[in-house]
């Protein structure tokens, strides 16, 4: 028996060692940028926390929203403040819980949700979850989103950091055996904006693969409509206009499948909503909005280029709304 206690004691000792070293790996990076005010989402929540009440329009999404809608094209095409509150492979849930703690300090007039099937499918990043809730200022939202929002799995990736940090240890391993020469691109960041200046390589656009389908995706339907009913009461409830976007892929991307399930899906789900506005940005007034592979950094990401046109687009969809 105490043999077999101390091979017990032995194991729990070097799980814990174990979860220190990954503890000290990826998150005292983020601690030090926190501490050089470099971490983007430190800086995306200190300007909606510090600054009551200043946006109109706030866009919520993953990094597809990000890197796609630019607060500098939006406010100077529709006169208003807007910042860009999307934060990498945010989901449906992560949405729902960021937009509560947004509203305790804002007061929009327009929330902009971007969504595609990878938003609400099996595979939920929980250190990006979790690095985006640690900056609420709610106690209540940051308990609410691990343990309503994400349930068990949520709350055991909460505690262990070998569950939380385990696809980025994978990711690791990968580059050990692979070698990138590409030169870095230029980046900055504005109100919440990734401005990228890179343009996807030929190499990479010949390796596309289809894009996300029903086929290729294990997208939770009951998870996402209880979620967004959720969204969408709570913009109700405060007045506020929400408008649904589906972001561009790469035309060449777009040409390796014809099918067309998740706008299918979309404009099917969102016609039960009347006063909400859902548009693919992939076939809106395609005349005017022509989007060429040379708009995209990657295989799904715009440039800088591409989010001109995007931004762009929102700025076309508000106006015609205030036109009607």
């Amino acid at each position: 028996m105490k043999k077999f206690l101390k091979h017990i004691s032995y194991g729990l000792l070097i799980f814990v060692l174990i979860n220190l070293l990954i503890v000290l790996k990826y998150e005292l990076p983020a601690y030090e940028a926190i501490k050089n005010k470099t971490h983007k989402n430190y800086l995306k929540w200190n300007s909606i926390h510090n600054n009551t009440n200043k946006y109109d329009l706030i866009i919520l999404g993953s990094s597809r929203a990000y890197t796609s809608l630019n607060p500098k094209v939006i406010d100077s095409g529709l006169n208003i403040k807007s910042f860009n509150m999307g934060t990498s492979s945010q989901d449906i849930t992560e949405s729902f819980y960021t937009l509560k703690e947004v509203l305790n300090h804002q007061n929009p007039k327009y929330i902009v949700l971007e969504t595609f099937l990878g938003s609400c499918d099996d595979f939920v990043n929980y250190y990006q979850v979790y690095s985006n809730a640690s900056f609420f200022k709610s106690s209540e939202h940051k308990y609410e989103l691990v343990v309503n929002g994400y349930g068990s799995k949520g709350i055991v990736n909460y505690l262990i950091p070998l569950m939380k940090f385990n696809n980025y240890m994978k990711q690791d391993v990968i580059s050990i055996f692979s070698k990138s020469n590409t030169k870095a691109p230029k980046k900055n960041w504005y109100k919440g904006f990734h401005y990228d200046t890179t343009v996807v390589s030929k190499r990479d656009i010949n390796s596309f693969k289809p894009i996300p389908s029903f086929k290729n995706k294990n997208f939770n339907k009951d998870r996402f409509k209880s979620y967004f009913d959720k969204i969408y009461e709570l913009t109700k409830a405060h007045g506020i206009q929400l408008i649904v976007l589906r972001t561009p892929y790469p035309p060449s991307r777009l040409l390796l499948d014809s099918n067309t399930d998740e706008n299918s899906y979309y404009q099917k789900f969102f016609s039960n909503y009347k006063d909400v506005g859902y548009y693919d940005l992939n076939s809106y007034k395609p005349d005017v909005f022509n989007f060429k592979d040379e708009d995209f950094s990657d295989f799904h990401h715009a440039n800088g280029k591409g989010a001109e046109k995007i931004s762009k687009q929102l700025v076309d969809i508000i106006r015609t709304q205030q036109l009607n």
